[in-house]
């Protein structure tokens, strides 16, 4: 796949801006989960990455950073259309422009995902103000930012991995402190972000009103392409008991109280085990639901992160059981 192109760019101002451009590129490759970047621009006096020679302007390869590159270059070519004649160091006012104007491509992709530009702006706007502490600002400015990926995100316990190691790395404690308190955290900024004045992401003629935090959070994230249909199945195949896949009644989202319902799929597991074998159980059947869809995955993702809940379902299950008077 490749692009073509006639325009006013020479090998020195390319050059420049793809110097210009690495740190963005890099950014780009670690939220993307790129291993190998296969990027090629080629044109007569220059050949970079993957290229082969080319007598015209050609810019090939897959990669997530190729969008970027060929959108700076763009606005690079017009900033030379304009101001080629007027600048005594070409490459130097390149690399300027493109360090100023490389943000406004970036929040040019986000608002075309409805997610907000300013990420970062989010923990002081009147809803990060409302939050109890810096950590809960935190899991709402990193949510805001993760909205306005394109990168695939393969389930909810993939995003609150994800949210766990930035928070990790900006407070200083460790991963599994953070992975065991987000989905409490993440209930605690959803409650805050969807009270209030509602957002219309609909038209004025057809107006379609939401709260803040499904607008522009979990619309967002809902339109990042998730890997799991192609590759998540091994992850989910680790079922050590065959039985626990038999056919429970289907679990869904309009549950008032859907650990209920997992309540009830696993009794019989727990029942058949010895008190030691039950957690390892109900983590395995908890897993057997999710892959014969009977359970959303990513609930059963979220469940599986929060210790506390799982324990809370064991828990009651062991009561249905020893109310049943079964061995458990």
């Amino acid at each position: 796949m490749s692009l073509r192109q006639t325009s006013p760019l020479s090998p020195e101002v390319v050059t420049a801006a793809l110097s210009e451009l690495r740190g963005s590129r890099a950014a780009l490759h670690r939220s993307h989960l790129v291993a190998r970047c296969d990027l090629g621009l080629a044109m007569p006096g220059l050949r970079f990455g993957k290229a082969a020679p080319a007598a015209a302007f050609v810019l090939s390869g897959d990669c997530v950073c190729r969008d970027l590159v060929a959108d700076v270059l763009h606005i690079v070519s017009v900033f030379l259309t304009e101001h080629g004649t007027d600048r005594t160091n070409l490459a130097g006012a390149v690399r300027s422009h493109v360090r100023k104007r490389v943000i406004d491509v970036f929040r040019a992709y986000r608002a075309d995902r409805g997610a907000q530009v300013k990420p970062k702006q989010v923990r002081q706007n009147r809803f990060g103000r409302a939050l109890p502490d810096e950590e809960h600002r935190a899991v709402l400015g990193h949510l805001a930012d993760e909205a306005g990926y394109s990168a695939p995100l393969p389930g909810h316990g993939y995003l609150l991995r994800r949210l766990a190691e930035r928070c990790a790395a900006e407070f200083g404690g460790p991963v599994p402190y953070y992975l065991e308190r987000m989905p409490t955290m993440l209930r605690t900024v959803k409650r805050v972000c969807s009270a209030g004045t509602r957002v219309n992401v609909g038209t004025r003629t057809s107006p379609e009103y939401v709260t803040w935090y499904d607008a522009y959070i979990e619309r967002p994230l809902g339109r990042r392409p998730d890997t799991r249909v192609l590759s998540d199945e091994a992850a989910w195949s680790t079922v050590a008991d065959p039985d626990a896949t038999r056919a429970f009644d289907l679990v869904t989202d309009a549950d008032p109280d859907p650990d209920t319902a997992v309540v009830a799929a696993l009794v019989d597991r727990v029942a058949a085990v010895a008190p030691a074998d039950q957690p390892r159980t109900v983590r395995t059947a908890v897993r057997a639901l999710a892959k014969r869809g009977l359970l959303p995955r990513d609930r059963a993702a979220a469940l599986l992160a929060d210790p506390d809940r799982l324990d809370d379902v064991l828990s009651r299950a062991r009561e249905v059981v020893v109310a049943g008077g079964r061995r458990g």
